[in-house]
């Protein structure tokens, strides 16, 4: 006979907690990130060399933008795997209860 797998309402709930508090952590590095970069300001100058490094097609602010949006994109997804976990959790409560 097979072992049994089962997975309770306070399973699901814990690994919401789980799964936002990753997402949390990650948007608290970005604005770190961000932060210090902003403090930065543009190190790269005005000049050619600058420009090309800035604003080319794999520039730095090209690959901030990517980066910003590939967090925010990962971020999304775990607040909303987060939030059906614990939606899950409450609608097996409440079948479990009626």
């Amino acid at each position: 006979m097979a072992d049994e797998l089962g997975v309770g309402p306070s399973d699901l709930r814990a690994t919401s907690r789980n799964l936002s508090d990753v997402s949390s952590r990650m948007k608290n590095v970005l604005s770190t990130l961000q932060a210090n970069l902003a403090a930065e300001g543009a190190p790269w100058g005005d000049d050619k060399m600058g420009d090309e490094f800035a604003k080319g097609e794999s520039g730095h602010l090209s690959q901030r933008h990517w980066v910003d949006g590939s967090v925010a994109a990962k971020t999304d997804l775990l607040d909303y795997y987060s939030g059906g976990l614990r939606g899950a959790a409450n609608s097996f409560e409440q079948d479990d209860q009626a």
